[in-house]
């Protein structure tokens, strides 16, 4: 009877031994456990993100089923796919992973608040960005049917836009830019052809100015010259006219002394 009780003993004993081990070892998974959720908080907070996953997934092995733990880890990685996309320029499909990430639920408060800042942010963006797109496509219109002071007007608008210095609208920013230098080459282009041709028009109009007086000037000199050829001419016939008046009227008096000539007197006969 007393070797009965003392292995029934022994068996509590050890019974009770192993269930304070167990319970001991829970408590202390459970201790790990929740200062690995809490070390995921403070991580996510300072934007730590791959710390944040590393604490949960540590934690889910403390507790391979733990449902907060996992809707939190899925949701951090889903966080750093966003801001890997955003990096890559690709918004319409980054502000999709925001969105789906502010929907986990459990979640980190931080990462759902994040996510819907950068959601609405986002959408704002590609508002703009699409502005900025139909100027700009319209620019590259007006360039190729030769409206290149009209296609930089569009440009202004949008090199001189809200926000256009920011990351989200480098690209356009660029393009923008880059026909603009394009546009204003053209334009100086033409600026000095005009002006060449401007020289050449005044140049021909002052060769043919120079031509008309010259000709004028010949004309004028041809005409002076017939006048003085004429003129002795006809004092000469003038003269010649004044002559034979006056040889006439000195021939008349020999005529009449020859008439009234004395005749012999008969007396003296």
């Amino acid at each position: 009877m007393k070797r009965w009780m003392f292995w029934l003993i022994t068996a509590i004993v050890v019974a009770l031994v192993f269930v304070g081990f167990g319970y001991t070892k829970k408590r202390e998974t459970q201790k790990q456990f929740d200062n690995l959720m809490s070390q995921a908080i403070t991580n996510a907070q300072a934007a730590e993100y791959k710390k944040t996953e590393l604490n949960l997934q540590d934690a889910l092995r403390k507790k391979p089923d733990d449902v907060v733990a996992k809707q939190r880890l899925e949701q951090v990685k889903l966080y750093q796919e966003g801001l890997a996309e955003l990096k890559q320029d690709d918004y319409e499909q980054a502000q999709l992973t925001f969105r789906s990430t502010a929907k986990i639920s459990p979640s980190l408060s931080i990462l759902t608040q994040r996510a819907k800042k950068k959601d609405k942010l986002l959408e704002s963006v590609l508002k703009q960005r699409e502005k900025y797109d139909d100027l700009y496509n319209e620019a590259i219109r007006l360039t190729e049917i030769g409206a290149y002071s009209q296609s930089n007007e569009n440009l202004v608008q949008i090199l001189d836009g809200k926000n256009i210095d920011e990351k989200y609208y480098s690209q356009v920013r660029k393009d923008a830019r880059e026909l603009q230098e394009r546009n204003n080459s053209i334009l100086e282009q033409i600026r000095i052809q005009n002006q060449q041709a401007a020289i050449r028009r005044q140049r021909e109009q002052q060769r043919q100015e120079e031509t008309r007086k010259a000709q004028q000037a010949a004309a004028s000199s041809s005409s002076s010259v017939e006048n003085q050829n004429g003129e002795p001419k006809k004092n000469d016939d003038k003269n010649n006219g004044q002559d034979n008046v006056k040889d006439s009227s000195e021939s008349k008096p020999e005529t009449n002394n020859s008439a009234t000539e004395p005749q012999p007197n008969n007396e003296n006969k």
